[in-house]
Formats: C-alpha cells, sequence, structure tokens
C-alpha cells in the first residue's frame, strides 16, 4: 500500500512537469479509459480518454516552469489513490523576476492489474479576495500587468517620423545608432538608414534606456557598442564615432556599465 501511495504522489509530479514542459505524452499514456478532466478555463470538463486525449493534444501552451510544488496522497482505499496540492508554474524573467500562478490540483488514481491509472484531475486557480488597491483578482494577473508596465516603461520601440509623412514604427534592438543631421536625424537601422524630420533631441526622449548619448550629434544602442578607447567608440561593421574630449570619462564610464548589465543579463 505504501509503495502505491509514493508511486501516485511521483507519477503526479511527472505528469505535471512533463506536460508543462512541453510533453503531454506521459499524461495521455496514463489516462484511465474513464479518466475526468476538469481544468481551470472555462469549458475544460471533459469525460472519456479520447475526448479528453484528443483536447490536450491541441492545446498550445508556452513551456513553462514549475517553480514550487507540494503534493501528498490524502486518501487512499485498496484500488483508489487521491493526490492534491499546488503548484507554481510560469515563465522565468531572470533577476528581474517570475511571471506565474499558484494552481491548485487534485488527481484520482485507480489501480488495474498492479498498474496505476489516471481516473481523475482537476486544476484550478485558487481564488483570491480583491483588495481596494488592486485591479486584479489574482497574483498572475497582477503580475502580468506589472511586467507589461515594466517593458513599456522601457520603451522597447521607437516611433519616428520620416519625411513626406512617413511614419516608422522600428524595435530598438534593430537601432545601432542616431546621428543628427542639421535639424533633421539618420537613424542606422541593422539593415537600412532611415531619415527622420526630428532632432536627435526629440528623439532621444523616445528611446529606452540601452541607448548612450555619447555625442551631441549621436546615440549608440549600447548592445553594439565593441569597443572604446580614448575620444573614439566602436560599434558594430567597424564603424567609429566621436567622443568629446571632456565627456570621455562620464560616457566610458556609462559604456562600462550598460554592458556590463547587459553581460548579467544574458548570464541569468
Amino acid at each position: 500500500m505504501i509503495s502505491f501511495c509514493n508511486d501516485a504522489r511521483e507519477l503526479t509530479r511527472q505528469v505535471i512537469e512533463e506536460f508543462f514542459y512541453g510533453n503531454p505524452e506521459k499524461v495521455l499514456q496514463n489516462f484511465h479509459p474513464d479518466v475526468t478532466w476538469i481544468g481551470a478555463a472555462n469549458g475544460q470538463c471533459i469525460r472519456g480518454a479520447e475526448k479528453v486525449s484528443q483536447y490536450i493534444s491541441h492545446m498550445e501552451l508556452p513551456r513553462c516552469e514549475v517553480f514550487q510544488k507540494e503534493y501528498q496522497v490524502v486518501a487512499h482505499s485498496d484500488d483508489m489513490y487521491v493526490v492534491a496540492g499546488w503548484m507554481e508554474i510560469g515563465a522565468s524573467q531572470g533577476e528581474s523576476g517570475k511571471l506565474s500562478v499558484v494552481q491548485r490540483i487534485t488527481f484520482i488514481w485507480k489501480k488495474e492489474e498492479d498498474r496505476l491509472k489516471l481516473l481523475h484531475f482537476h486544476v484550478s486557480n485558487p481564488v483570491e479576495f480583491q483588495e481596494n488597491s488592486e485591479y486584479f483578482l489574482r497574483p498572475a494577473g497582477k503580475g502580468t500587468f506589472e511586467y507589461v508596465k515594466k517593458l513599456y516603461s522601457q520603451k522597447r520601440r521607437l516611433i519616428a517620423c520620416g519625411k513626406h509623412d512617413q511614419t516608422y514604427v522600428l524595435w530598438n534592438k534593430d537601432i545601432v545608432y542616431i546621428e543628427a543631421e542639421n535639424t533633421n536625424s539618420v537613424i542606422h537601422c541593422l539593415n537600412r538608414d532611415i531619415l527622420s524630420r526630428e532632432s536627435i533631441s526629440i528623439l532621444e526622449k523616445k528611446l529606452g534606456e540601452d541607448f548612450i548619448k555619447t555625442h551631441r550629434s549621436f546615440i549608440v544602442n549600447s548592445r553594439y557598442i565593441t569597443g572604446i578607447r580614448r575620444y573614439q567608440l566602436a560599434v558594430r561593421q567597424g564603424i567609429e564615432l566621436p567622443i568629446p574630449e571632456k565627456k570621455y570619462r562620464e560616457i566610458k564610464e556609462k559604456v562600462l556599465r550598460a554592458v556590463s548589465q547587459r553581460q548579467n543579463e544574458v548570464c541569468t
């Protein structure tokens, strides 16, 4: 009996983790013919191995991590084992945190011919009461909201006004550097150059923290800096841009700090 209790708990762990790692086969191969699945979303109450298998096989889920979990056998008989617990699943965001949600689970395993088959499984989100200062009812919603606010504050895109009333929407990661040209600007991208009728000062206000103004005529994307020496900054494709003598030390510190921060993000 103890052995089957341990098997039920371990099978629960394996099935959950394989499912969220993008491998539903571990779930499907353990179904009892009369399995019933109750999920957290609307319409996820299905009975029968064929119908449940069909539904799960067509689910499009991103790969998730199981950060924390706790499962235990809460009841059992000679041929039935009930495993209940909770798990925290989500997508890791490195040092900036993670988007996650806590889900409660109940798995019922039925022993047939000395093998456990999944007869019922239920996944649900715990209900949380809304606080006065909150817009979302659940921590996942709050976490997602805060993460989206962070992305927005980082200004991941640049909307630039070009000549002849053209408007360009550019991802910051595609911009190498921006160069002043009289009262206009040239946006040097990875695969093209764009002439903007906005001044470099106006564009600077629209850019995120990855950009460094190294000269009154140049703003550089720190991700494409390849080197720095006295009064010269090297960027991709062997381009060198000037640094004012009086601001060299200040610019150098900004460059080294930006490069170091980017390396840390890559490592995490």
